[in-house]
């Protein structure tokens, strides 16, 4: 119970680093620091990048229609959920950079959408901190986190979604979570509208 009530605040970015980290080594250790063993680890960051988002993502909507504790938990620390998704889409880069260097650029091609999503992330993470925050506005930041919270979205829809053929106990129900996600934040406010008239 302790360690739970611990686990607030950027607690939560530092053992998701610390797991996710272990994760990637033990990859590494198992399958060798050569092109499946940093394909490997590409896949399960993005897995774990994939549920940290939809936690931060459905926080809002969630708590809204279910009062309970573990709402209010992912309400109040979706900010760092949100960076510990970031962390985790650092490990995702380096083995994505890992890639590159261990088959010498043969097995990547530049990929604008995905070059997109890193500025994204970039600003995104920079902007969770208060004096960044205020330079742009608080107009600007919704403007930048709901764009670029509905582009991650859709790119990990994308992604999974194609790749359910591959592996259907992973990927469909990854791409089941975010479809629910999407449906909470969209169903979720037109709800609250109906209650309140």
């Amino acid at each position: 119970m302790a360690g739970a009530k611990s686990l607030q605040g950027w607690n939560i970015v530092s053992f998701s680093a610390v797991v996710i980290g272990a994760i990637v080594a033990v990859i590494w250790l198992v399958h060798g620091i050569d092109e499946q063993g940093m394909r490997i680890a590409i896949r399960a960051t993005a897995r774990s990048s994939c549920v940290l988002f939809v936690c931060a993502f459905v926080a809002s909507a969630l708590h809204r229609i279910w009062l309970t504790r573990f709402t209010a938990w992912l309400l109040k620390n979706r900010r760092y959920l949100g960076v510990s998704m970031a962390v985790s889409h650092t490990y995702h880069a380096i083995a994505i950079l890992g890639l590159w260097f261990v088959t010498s650029g043969s097995a990547l091609k530049f990929d604008p959408l995905g070059t997109l999503g890193y500025i994204f992330l970039i600003t995104m993470t920079v902007t969770s901190f208060k004096r960044p925050a205020a330079w742009i506005g608080q107009r600007g930041w919704k403007i930048l986190h709901t764009t670029g919270m509905h582009y991650f979205w859709l790119g990990f829809t994308l992604e999974f979604s194609l790749r359910i053929s591959q592996s259907m106990f992973i990927y469909l129900p990854l791409s089941i979570l975010l479809v629910v996600a999407m449906m909470l934040r969209v169903v979720t406010p037109k709800m609250q509208r109906k209650l309140a008239s």
